[in-house]
């Protein structure tokens, strides 16, 4: 089952503004931005938050990890007549105190991904205090493209696990 909203309030840990599903329909015709509330991961409490932007062509997947905040998120960008992940990023804490924000995070790490191969990996470590910046070409990034996906069907682009 899907359920949907505009926002997610991360401090309550639910919806911001919940919307029914013809609502959100309406939404994504216009292609205002709405998210798509699906079922936790396996071992996990928290929903997969789908949040869709067609007007700028971005789809954000947040993965929550079990205190609510953001842990991994995906984005893609439409390309033509798909869906291209292009950026990871992935927070860790310090503690699993519920409510720390992202600045709270011990750590953060972004992988941009380019079509063509080459990738940009940025450690980000407050904790040990340092930064790093590694790039790499020639990267397969097949794994990477999805198809647009239709209302109400992100099984696809909510994988955890991209490797096919």
């Amino acid at each position: 089952m899907v359920d949907y909203c505009f926002k997610w309030n991360y401090a309550d840990g639910g919806p911001g503004v919940s919307l029914t599903e013809d609502e959100a329909r309406v939404k994504d015709g216009a292609g205002e931005e709405y998210s798509a509330i699906l079922p936790p991961r396996e071992g996990m409490k928290f929903p997969v938050l789908v949040t869709l932007v067609w007007k700028t062509g971005v789809v954000v997947v947040t993965f929550l990890d079990d205190a609510g905040r953001k842990a991994t998120e995906y984005t893609f960008m439409r390309t033509n007549d798909s869906l291209f992940l292009a950026r990871v990023h992935m927070w860790t804490y310090p503690n699993n105190e519920p409510g720390l924000r992202l600045s709270d995070s011990s750590s953060h790490e972004t992988v941009y991904y380019r079509d063509d191969g080459v990738v940009k990996r940025v450690v980000k470590n407050k904790a040990e205090h340092f930064e790093e910046t590694s790039e790499y070409t020639d990267v397969p990034v097949d794994t990477n493209w999805e198809p647009i996906p239709s209302f109400g069907e992100y099984r696809s682009i909510a994988r955890y696990e991209r490797d096919g």
